[in-house]
């Protein structure tokens, strides 16, 4: 076990040893003589270590180490691309169960030990203008909303710590998905689709369809509405579900749902009414200066807007975060900002009763907040930056619920209970989190920076984290 910060501080050492050299280093770049082609290729060496000790487990060690590579330009003015790649190694004192390389497991990995693994993940994207049209095509994270901590519509790679998500049976990490699209510019209206594909289950199909309107409105504001369609393939056995719709079947991809504007809670109805579909609404407003004002709402297959609040009926799922923030105020030397957020996510929220195959889900990680079904976070953040100092104090108020209907995975049956119950007491984790981080970057290539977290309540203890990196 003293291996893994003996290996740590030596990379750190290392890192310090190449600075040095690394002074003038910077990222190459490929360009032709008129500048209409442009690549640059840059690229990261990291370490980390993180020390978690909670109450009724064990001391957990963690060490990451992470070399990674990124490309980004553009062929002409219209056609941009940008990708990057992670290669990574982990050591720790906790047993590393072996990988099926089936998605319903996670992210893949190679167990090389007991107690070591290697993995790695990429991502990229390209986009050519074709005005008033773009073209989006890609292998990476969706994201949407303006949530700062937690969207409840698509998180992309957000991913807050959870102390109940805390294994190494699984790396507990959003994936990237393909998927192809376009956007549409018309004055202040904005018009975005994708189409991704899903992974479930290990050649069974999934996927999901999403469907944007931006609204640029007078006073910096902005105002989006927003739909998804997903479905997939049946992953469970047959006869398992008792759900008489859950058929067992197999589905390959819609391609109604890729003809623009048409809303897909009307598509749906004629292809069977058999998808999970969701409308969210999203709210954006910077008339004050460095203020902003900002909420999600997901409505997640509810019968009616008007029966939101009614909990007689376990299918009225909503989720929202909202929250408030300011940027850029000077005091000093120091540059300010802080927002507090404020997210409430239903029970069988991102859950759907038909299975795996339609649950909001992508390598069993939430397309949404990670905080799943049944819970609710208060969150406030204070950051401030000093010359090459970034430093962050934050506190948080978690309630997590165990009942059934709290976990993305939860099948509602027939027979089961029609009513719901929010954070239902004697069922409900509760915990409070304190915490700071501190990084340093004397120069742009090198950075060292530390976190440390204590948790109060149902989840008692710490986590402690150190990481350098070397960039150039």
């Amino acid at each position: 076990m003293n291996r893994m910060p003996k290996t740590f501080f030596k990379i750190v050492a290392i890192l310090f040893a190449l600075s040095a050299c690394a002074f003038a280093a910077s990222h190459i770049t490929l360009q032709d003589s008129a500048r209409n082609s442009e690549v640059n290729i840059s690229a990261q060496l990291l370490d980390s270590l993180t020390i978690t000790n909670l109450k009724n487990a064990p001391t957990h060690y963690d060490n990451s180490m992470s070399i990674r590579f990124f490309l980004d330009g553009h062929f002409t003015e219209n056609f941009l691309f940008a990708a990057r790649v992670n290669v990574n190694t982990d050591y720790t004192n906790r047993d590393i169960p072996e990988h099926s390389y089936n998605p319903e497991d996670g992210i893949p990995y190679n167990k090389q030990s007991e107690n070591k693994r290697t993995w790695d993940l990429f991502a990229a994207h390209a986009s050519y203008k074709l005005e008033p049209v773009t073209l989006l095509a890609g292998f990476d994270f969706l994201s949407m909303g303006p949530a700062h901590r937690n969207h409840v519509i698509l998180r992309g790679e957000q991913n807050p710590y959870r102390p109940w998500q805390d294994s190494s049976s699984r790396l507990q990490k959003p994936a990237p998905t393909p998927y192809f699209g376009y956007v549409f510019e018309i004055g202040p209206v904005e018009y975005t689709q994708y189409a991704a594909k899903l992974f479930e289950k290990k050649g069974e199909n999934k996927y999901v369809h999403v469907h944007r309107l931006d609204l640029n409105l007078p006073e910096n504001i902005t105002l989006g509405l927003s739909e998804t369609a997903l479905y997939g393939t049946t992953t469970e056995p047959a006869g398992w579900n008792p759900n008489p719709d859950a058929d067992s079947s197999g589905r390959d991809f819609e391609w109604a749902y890729v003809i623009p504007f048409v809303p897909y809670v009307f598509q749906e109805h004629l292809q069977g009414d058999r998808d999970n579909i969701s409308l969210a609404f999203d709210l954006s407003i910077k008339t004050i200066r460095h203020w902003e004002l900002y909420g999600e709402l997901l409505w997640d297959d509810m019968k009616s807007p008007t029966s939101m609040f009614d909990d007689s009926w376990w299918g009225n799922k909503w989720a929202t975060s909202i929250g408030i923030a300011r940027d850029s105020l000077r005091l000093g030397p120091a540059m300010f900002g802080w927002f507090t957020e404020f997210t409430r996510i239903e029970p069988w929220v991102y859950t759907h009763h038909k299975g795996g195959g339609y649950t909001y889900a992508h390598y069993n990680q939430s397309l949404g907040s990670n905080l799943g079904p049944n819970s609710e976070e208060l969150y406030t953040e204070l950051d401030a930056k000093i010359a090459f100092l970034d430093v962050a104090l934050f506190a948080s108020m978690v309630k997590k619920c165990n009942t059934f209907g709290s976990r993305i995975q939860d099948i509602h049956h027939p027979e089961g209970a029609t009513n719901k119950h929010f954070l239902r007491k004697g069922w409900t984790d509760e915990y409070q989190e304190f915490g700071g981080s501190l990084k340093v970057t004397p120069w742009s290539f090198i950075s060292v920076e530390a976190g440390y977290s204590r948790f109060f309540g149902d989840y008692e203890g710490f986590a402690a984290r150190v990481a350098g990196s070397l960039q150039w």
